[in-house]
């Protein structure tokens, strides 16, 4: 049995040892159709399938291939690194205990640091990335099964699926005459995976167990590997050129020289290893008879990776802080919930943080507060989803809109000004996509309001979609030209719970009340009690203390607390909250870069002053320009795999609202018309280079 037989590794070790034995390869999600070979689908991280499908096929050895070798990717989102490397050894493993199947766990060079080179098996492993501290728990794993074999290598080879490893890579371009640039300062000792399979052949045969290097008898860099490659196909060697780990932005560290000795194998074997030139060689012969191409043609067409536009990243850690709160003494109202909030409180900058189980949640206790009740008037922006203003209609107030600025989309100051009444009890500016309001001019507007109808407008910031966002210097959040700001853990933001809120505050009276609300009214705070008498006890020495039991409803509340489990995974994903912020902006970069020059397309416009951790990329269209719909564009996307989705039909065109607030089309002509041309491509963190890409190419597609 070999798994990830649609991987290149099990693919060509499949066709290596198809002539002698019954081979049986495990795919998950790719197809391929190997003549020869019988191929399965199966979900091997799911425990119980892995179990079934192993039992039934109930081989003699098993070769483990299957594995997230992309370096970067298990780099940003270790949790799939763990399920994919660790969790699907563990099932294998624990599916074969106590029977006579031989293990062959198929490892990796990235275990060792890959500072000196020259590794043997007895140095102790230290991976600098995930991906090898990933793969050496699956061979932590494999040795629970006495008499498995880990191999730990570095190999090229030949892909079923349409895609390139790195000889496949140099060769593809030589022969296409373009420049190679090949690292000389990175170290390796590859092989070939037709060599490999030979030797791992050997290997069982001898019945050898334990940790073995399987790699060549000599190393090279990558420059001298491309430059080798040249040689073999009679191409000038001047179209490789020499430069610099240290040139290139990779996402995860990575060892400059990972070459292995071989010397134990060798000794073991009873026989030499191909040198790294040897294994070039072979790997070339079998590019002239045309054995790449006689590989792809049995793979089956693959459904392209599904693109969210938006979506969580959940790593171990996150895994871990929420398993270790499950254990602890509390699930709801304990300390992950107050450390939460003092986390939020500091990337704010705000005095007091208050946690609920919604944004929604928040918004309306933040209405509540501010003592909108009925027939007070709140405004806020059309763009926006419509929370914002339901809010508002909790209360019993009326939601009015002000237009937006055509530029940042959000809710302009000068709109909101001819927007005031003497009934206006609150402004609820909304952050769009991250970008910061013109806060400074719109709490001008509110004072000059506040003198002219002598009343208090309270100025609430939905900052649903900025946490990690600066604005004039100082981050959202921390309130210094408003009262309050809410923020949303919804999945497809910054960072998330699940579900959860959080308001942010420096008016202690104000976040006082808020906590009160939160949780039914209710207070067990001495100094908010109103009957004192029924509150406190006298002592024998005459001493008031209160009593344990005593609490007392204040206000009218409600039940919007966070649980403990959710305020846990909010903790453990803040100290992501700057990495995340990184790769947005790397996206972010891409797409400006990609898009700018496109005259059909208009990319977002970020205020000088602001520093923006943007949660939606929006893109302008010209849909007339080029012919088509943004149905259809959605439509065409959604074909390629890329979901996208429109932030956001304006809140005053919905059915309830033109029904029972008698709002309509024609009223707020800047936001309709930025709806009309409005479309967000993904962004989150988990999009990996080749998600980047495929997104930029379809776009550009279907923008001209």
């Amino acid at each position: 049995m070999i798994t990830g037989a649609s991987g290149l590794l099990g693919s060509n070790l499949a066709l290596f040892f198809r002539d002698e034995y019954d081979v049986t390869g495990v795919v998950s999600a790719h197809a391929v159709d190997i003549p020869g070979i019988t191929i399965l689908k199966a979900d091997l991280t799911n425990r119980r399938e892995c179990r079934k499908m192993i039992r039934e096929i109930n081989a003699d050895i098993i070769f483990h291939c299957a594995a997230l070798a992309n370096i970067d990717l298990c780099e940003d989102d270790t949790a799939l690194a763990e399920l994919l490397n660790h969790h699907m050894s563990q099932n294998i493993v624990e599916s074969v205990l106590g029977t006579a199947c031989k293990l062959v766990y198929v490892s990796t060079d990235a275990v060792y640091e890959g500072t000196q080179g020259g590794y043997s098996e007895t140095d102790i492993p230290s991976p600098v990335n995930y991906y090898g501290r990933s793969k050496l728990f699956g061979e932590q794993e494999f040795l629970r099964k006495p008499g498995s074999l880990i191999a730990r290598t570095n190999f090229f080879g030949w892909n079923v699926q349409d895609k390139e490893g790195l000889g496949e890579w140099v060769i593809n371009r030589l022969v296409q005459g373009e420049e190679v640039k090949g690292f000389q300062d990175a170290f390796f000792t590859s092989l070939y995976t037709f060599d490999l399979g030979r030797i791992l052949e050997q290997a069982v045969k001898k019945d050898l167990y334990g940790v073995y290097n399987f790699a060549s008898h000599t190393s090279f860099s990558k420059y001298e590997f491309a430059v080798n490659i040249a040689k073999n196909l009679t191409i000038s060697e001047q179209l490789v050129l020499p430069t610099s780990m240290t040139q290139h932005a990779f996402r995860a560290p990575r060892g400059v020289n990972l070459s292995m000795n071989v010397s134990k194998l060798e000794i073991d074997l009873g026989m030499q290893l191909p040198t790294f030139e040897e294994t070039i060689r072979h790997f070339i012969d079998d590019y002239t008879k045309g054995l790449p191409e006689q590989i792809l043609a049995y793979s089956a067409p693959a459904s392209p990776r599904y693109i969210s536009y938006g979506c969580q990243s959940i790593n171990q850690d996150d895994i871990d802080e929420v398993s270790s709160t499950l254990r602890s003494a509390y699930l709801t109202q304990g300390p992950k919930v107050a450390e939460f909030e003092r986390g939020i409180s500091h990337v704010t900058q705000s005095q007091y943080t208050i946690v609920t189980n919604s944004a929604t949640s928040a918004l309306h206790i933040a209405c509540l507060v501010s003592g909108i009740q009925v027939g007070d008037e709140i405004i806020t922006s059309p763009i926006t989803f419509v929370a914002s203003a339901n809010c508002a209609l909790y209360c019993g107030a009326m939601p009015t809109f002000a237009d937006i600025d055509p530029r940042t989309y959000t809710i302009d100051p000068d709109e909101i000004a001819k927007k005031i009444t003497a009934k206006t009890r609150a402004i609820i500016s909304v952050h769009l996509a991250g970008q910061s309001c013109d806060m400074k001019k719109i709490q001008k507007v509110v004072r000059e309001a506040e003198k002219k109808f002598n009343t208090r407008i309270f100025i609430i910031e939905d900052a649903s979609h900025s946490i990690g966002s600066l604005y004039n210097g100082k981050p959202v959040g921390s309130c210094e030209f408003s009262d309050m700001a809410v923020f949303s853990f919804h999945p497809v933001k910054h960072i998330t719970t699940g579900e959860g809120g959080a308001i942010c505050t420096n008016d202690e009276q104000l976040a006082k009340k808020l906590y009160r609300l939160r949780s039914h009214g209710i207070t067990s705070n001495s100094e908010e009690f109103v009957y004192q008498d029924a509150a406190f006890s006298a002592t024998s020495d005459g001493k008031k203390v209160k009593n344990p039991w005593y609490y007392e409803q204040i206000d009218l509340g409600y039940n919007y607390r966070l649980t403990d489990m959710q305020a846990a995974l909010g903790v453990s994903q803040l100290d992501r909250l700057t990495a995340f912020q990184s790769r947005r902006k790397e996206i972010i970069r891409q797409y400006n870069n990609a898009f700018r020059t496109i005259q059909t397309l208009t990319i977002p416009f970020q205020s000088p002053d602001c520093d923006t951790n943007f949660h939606l990329y929006i893109l302008l269209w010209d849909f007339d320009a080029i012919r088509k719909t943004r149905a259809q564009v959605m439509g065409a996307l959604r074909e390629k795999g890329i979901q996208t989705q429109v932030h956001y039909i304006p809140v005053h065109v919905q059915p309830y609202y033109q029904e029972h607030l008698g709002t309509r089309w024609g009223q707020h002509p800047k936001a309709e018309e930025y709806y009309q041309q409005c479309l967000s491509l993904p962004l989150h963190p988990s999009m990996s280079g080749a998600d980047v890409e495929r997104v930029i190419k379809s776009v550009k597609e279907l923008s001209i």
